[in-house]
């Protein structure tokens, strides 16, 4: 008698405590499940390459019966990466005015962007802004990008136009050219030299276009650093 109560009171402890790992394990699934959600709506709204590919291993994972432990491994090192910055940064942040590209080099701002008043009543429109370098006098790409053309424009010597991931960046009134079309660089990569006007200064042209458009460098760069 006493082992029959016995019996059945080891098959009831057992019996709650599957039922309490069951709940446990179904409650990580869950956790898990509402962070997979979160980080699929954050990626949505970052709209790139690599956030593409973490989309793309969670819709997969949604299909199947997800290994956390295999996938969250996955996941991480995508985060990783996503969260890799040398010296850049994401489009999406820095065309909303969070985070700001590092100036092509570093300088004083000589003419501004836009409409340009002069004394004697001329008006004139500047696409981009013209910096005099403080020192050095070869300009760096803002960001990773492939150049897209290089043109001569006689007295005003060479521009070139880099395209990168939502917009496209251009370098002017260089003498000598250290890149390639079609070539790949880096951020940072030297764009050319700069060439010293009939002033005794050098100036480096420079522009920003999104969406064929000119917009004011000055609101994506940061010339504090």
């Amino acid at each position: 008698m006493n082992r029959r109560a016995y019996n059945r009171r080891y098959r009831g402890i057992v019996s709650f405590l599957k039922f309490r790992f069951n709940l446990q394990r179904q409650l990580k699934s869950i956790v898990g499940v509402i962070i997979i959600l979160i980080l699929l709506l954050f990626l949505k709204m970052l709209n790139n390459s690599i956030s593409d590919n973490i989309i793309q291993l969670i819709d997969k994972g949604l299909n199947y019966r997800v290994s956390l432990k295999r996938d969250g491994e996955i996941l991480l090192n995508y985060g990783k990466k996503l969260l890799t910055f040398p010296e850049r940064a994401l489009t999406v942040f820095n065309f909303t005015g969070t985070i700001k590209y590092r100036p092509p080099i570093k300088g004083t701002i000589y003419k501004p962007f836009g409409e340009i008043k002069y004394l004697d009543g001329r008006t004139d429109y500047n696409n981009g802004i013209d910096i005099i370098p403080k020192e050095g006098k070869e300009p760096v790409s803002i960001e990773n990008g492939i150049v897209e053309k290089i043109e001569d424009k006689g007295t005003k010597g060479y521009f070139v136009t880099v395209e990168h991931e939502g917009f496209k960046s251009v370098y002017g009134y260089l003498t000598k050219i250290y890149v390639n079309e079609g070539e790949e660089i880096d951020a940072g990569t030297k764009i050319g030299t700069l060439g010293t006007s009939r002033d005794g200064n050098m100036y480096l042209h420079f522009e920003l276009w999104v969406d064929d458009s000119p917009v004011n460098p000055l609101d994506y760069l940061d010339f504090g650093n």
